[in-house]
């Protein structure tokens, strides 16, 4: 059996463009949760968001970013159609091109897999503005006038896929497209998917990860309607496993990595940033946006993730949780951490970057790399008081200095699903 290996890791988020400005950003203990810039959020019950600091996604970014790979006129044909407005294309292009280079793959993308966590497709919700008609009170679409209404080509909806079709042409990838839609734990499947795929032999190098943006107006009023974000508009709204949290914060931006055997990557002089040892996935089968109180499907991920790579509790030297900052998930996930791997380092850096919903589980693995870089353990932003109902080591503020040999993050998602991943350190 082939173990599967990360060689490169590519990362877009609100502490900045790359990896090295995130791990940065993570081990001086920064955060970036902020007021949202890139449209006008005045209107909505929150207004604060883990917002990449970046206005817009448009081909001249991109060509900073991306040096040629896409034609000028394809990136300029997307821009023109309207398409570039959904921000999770760019923010997903960046990241895997930085990983490609990492991994130096070069200019081969032959029989490498692409498998990828995909957002929901973005509503436009500007483009029905034209078509919008008001009468006794009521508002309505008029359908009718779409024909004679100044729209552009790509209106109302992004295409979900459009990231990966990008991908496929800049880096000539040959192999197979699997996209991954599990919610909030997506991120964290892709990257169990391409190690799986190594370790049998079925594939001998995958770009994986995710790119998610709900920071925009039809992620922002949804999110808020369900009251999931904290109602308070203020750079620490959220506070994981803290005893004033109140909800979470929307992040955006992407994680990408190469994964390949650890031969091939050894064989070719390439430096392994991790070793995939194990993952697991459950199903709650509970309720659609709240976990099972006893986390008793968490529970059962993180030992089968732990039975998979050979583990036992004591071997892990660190936890990144998926900690929401929401009243309900961070006491369900701690009481699961506790009862399976006991007094460990446990941190979430959703109060430094927000939520990424569906990219959330691969920047968290990207923040997983960093012990194994500097040793050090990322710290929690905004965590100040400690909550009883929480009773697991948080590591505060402050990032905690510590060799470790293996570390384990969890993802959980809307609609009960449960992913688990466990890394080791590189050759």
């Amino acid at each position: 059996m082939s173990r599967a290996v990360i060689t490169g890791c590519g990362v877009v988020s609100a502490l900045g463009v790359g990896a090295r400005a995130f791990w940065d950003a993570l081990a001086e203990g920064g955060a970036a949760v902020g007021p949202i810039r890139h449209f006008d959020a005045s209107g909505f019950p929150t207004r604060v968001a883990g917002e990449v600091p970046v206005l817009k996604t448009d081909s001249a970014w991109l060509r900073e970013y991306l040096g040629g790979r896409l034609p000028e006129a394809t990136l300029e044909g997307w821009e023109a159609s309207g398409a570039l407005r959904d921000r999770k294309i760019g923010f997903g292009w960046v990241a895997a091109l930085e990983a490609w280079r990492q991994a130096g793959c070069g200019d081969d993308g032959t029989d490498t897999w692409l498998s990828m966590a995909l957002g929901l497709e973005q509503a436009f919700l500007e483009d029905f503005g034209p078509l919008l008609r008001k009468e006794s009170g009521r508002a309505s679409i008029d359908w009718s006038s779409e024909p004679g209404a100044s729209l552009p080509r790509t209106r109302f909806r992004s295409r979900i896929d459009l990231c990966a079709e990008g991908l496929v042409r800049m880096l000539g990838l040959t192999g197979p497209v699997i996209p991954h839609v599990s919610a909030c734990a997506a991120g964290t499947l892709a990257v169990a998917h391409a190690a799986s795929l190594i370790e049998r032999g079925a594939a001998t190098r995958v770009l994986c990860g995710a790119s998610d943006s709900m920071v925009n107006p039809l992620g922002l009023g949804g999110m808020s309607r369900l009251g999931a974000p904290s109602p308070r508009a203020e750079p620490d709204a959220c506070r994981p496993f803290d005893r004033r949290r109140d909800g979470l914060v929307i992040g955006e931006g992407a994680a990408m990595f190469v994964v390949e055997s650890e031969e091939r990557a050894l064989a070719r002089g390439a430096r392994p940033l991790a070793r995939i040892l194990g993952w697991a996935s459950t199903q709650d089968a509970y309720r659609a946006t709240a976990p099972l109180p006893d986390g008793a499907m968490a529970k059962r991920a993180m030992r089968q993730a732990l039975k998979r790579a050979g583990l036992t509790a004591r071997d892990i030297g660190y936890v990144n949780a998926h900690g929401t900052g929401t009243p309900l998930n961070d006491p369900a996930e701690a009481r699961a951490i506790r009862e399976v791997l006991g007094a460990v380092p446990v941190s979430s850096i959703k109060g430094a970057v927000g939520h990424l919903m569906a990219a959330s589980g691969a920047v968290e693995i990207a923040a997983c790399l960093l012990p194994f870089q500097r040793d050090c353990l990322p710290g929690t932003a905004h965590h100040r008081e400690r909550d009883p109902e929480c009773d697991i080591d948080v590591i505060g503020e402050r990032p905690r200095e510590a060799h470790v040999d293996a570390v384990l993050s969890n993802s959980f998602g809307f609609g009960g699903q449960n992913a688990t991943l466990i890394l080791g350190r590189g050759a």
